[in-house]
């Protein structure tokens, strides 16, 4: 059983040195269409600007009862009411639907905390929208529960972000390149039934093998 397992083992490695060159270059083709579409793409795309805040909801005596509530707030946060409020704000500067669409509201699981991330065209329009969108929250918030009070724990950071290159993307296509062609390496060896080695002597022949002719260059001949 052992013996088999050998042989095997030692088919698989000489399917895998025959097909060598295959491996390579579907594995060099994929990796270079992986990097050309995450080139383009970068350099096509806008720069996308983002400003967070993050608020905290309660006072020291009220803080349990706030956490206890946080995943509401957070849902009033993300509603439409609150785009719609920030739009109104903006004096329509940015329409609900748009503002809907460039902010994210998420709480924290350990503490009644939110965070809000706008994003926007420029560094002043994700600013613009992140105080819209506090000012709507606290007024909304306030409005259903007037005991609860909310306060900015983290002034507004502003960081600008490009795109950057989908570096994971590449060696993604790679790996994937690399196991598409040692797959279809394989696969093509299993069916190929020429006789290559000596391995493939004493197993298609079931002949013994007592020697080996040296490879020679064509001008040693």
């Amino acid at each position: 059983m052992n013996n088999d397992t050998n042989v095997d083992y030692r088919e698989f490695i000489n399917v895998i040195k025959r097909g060598k060159w295959t491996i390579l270059l579907i594995t060099l083709l994929l990796t270079l269409i992986a990097t050309s579409i995450s080139y383009y793409t970068m350099k096509s795309s806008k720069a996308i600007y983002q400003t967070k805040t993050s608020i905290i909801l309660g006072k020291e005596a009220d803080i349990v009862d706030a956490k206890s509530l946080t995943g509401t707030f957070e849902e009033i946060a993300n509603s439409y009411t609150i785009s719609k409020n920030s739009s109104d704000l903006l004096k329509g500067s940015v329409s609900a639907t748009n503002i809907k669409n460039s902010y994210e509201v998420t709480a924290s699981d350990t503490a009644p905390i939110l965070t809000i991330t706008a994003s926007g065209k420029s560094q002043k329009e994700s600013i613009a929208i992140v105080n819209a969108v506090y000012s709507s929250i606290v007024k909304e918030v306030v409005r259903i529960y007037p005991k609860v009070s909310i306060h900015i724990m983290e002034n507004s950071v502003e960081s600008g972000t490009i795109n950057s290159f989908k570096f994971t993307y590449v060696v993604l296509a790679s790996l994937f390149g690399l196991f598409l062609s040692v797959f279809i390496v394989t696969f093509k060896g299993f069916f190929d039934e020429r006789i290559r080695t000596k391995d493939d002597v004493e197993k298609y022949l079931e002949l013994e093998v007592i020697g080996n002719l040296p490879k020679r260059k064509r001008r040693d001949i």
